[in-house]
């Protein structure tokens, strides 16, 4: 039996070339060069971004408690149409409805519109009897605000709500009191909280500074300005 010749096909052997010790430690070089520079970025990068945010809330919070202010501030000494038995004039000090010193700004005005100072027993209720105060929730239209230790406190104080005569004046000299906390020394710090008269009884100047308790190199600043809407002398 005749044997079929196989035809014989050269078969190409590529030699691969192996990579140096050097050439390793040079690559492993460049890629922890590249992880160190892309981690010092991201560091950076999360460092400013903290940075904003904080700054950003401090600024929120400023312009929060500002527009509160202003809120208020703006209807000082307001009295509602029925002033039959105003009892305004039993917590007035000097004629006006307000006193604004060093220590803090305390003021009153008829929020709930019904011409007294406090709520009305019922809808036709008298606001006093003689010199007597016959209103209730007195602390809910009276607002002071003071700086104390890094924190805003506010006027909450009932004791005034049944005064008689020349006691119930003391309630516009009640600076010196225990105030309630309006802001927390646990969210950020008020370095500056002032008032000012721009002209007076007209236009009052609000000054307010918070810095933050994460970093005490982040503060935001402003300026706000109120128009007494019905001016402080009435």
């Amino acid at each position: 039996m005749l044997a079929r010749k196989i035809s014989e096909v050269p078969v190409k052997i590529s030699h691969l070339k192996a990579f140096s010790l050097v050439e390793i430690l040079i690559s492993l070089a460049l890629g922890s060069m590249l992880l160190l520079s892309f981690t010092y970025y991201y560091s950076n990068y999360y460092i400013v971004w903290k940075k904003q945010k904080e700054q950003f809330f401090l600024q929120k919070e400023a312009h929060q408690l500002a527009h509160y202010l202003q809120q208020h501030i703006q209807h000082l000494g307001y009295q509602g149409n029925n002033k039959e038995e105003s009892n305004f004039e039993l917590f007035e000090k000097d004629n006006q409805r307000f006193v604004l010193n060093d220590q803090c700004l305390i003021f009153f005005y008829d929020l709930n519109g019904d011409g007294c100072l406090g709520k009305r027993a019922t809808k036709k209720s008298l606001c006093r009897n003689g010199k007597l105060n016959n209103t209730k929730d007195l602390a809910k239209e009276v607002f002071g605000f003071k700086l104390e230790e890094k924190e805003i406190h506010f006027y909450a104080d009932n004791r005034f709500e049944n005064c008689l005569g020349e006691k119930c004046k003391a309630l516009l000299d009640s600076c010196e009191n225990k105030w309630t906390k309006f802001t927390s020394k646990e969210e950020y710090l008020v370095d500056k909280l002032q008032f000012n008269w721009k002209k007076q009884n007209e236009l009052m100047q609000i000054e307010l500074t918070l810095s933050s308790i994460k970093d005490h190199k982040l503060s935001y600043s402003l300026i706000a300005n109120v128009y007494l809407l019905s001016g402080a002398s009435q």
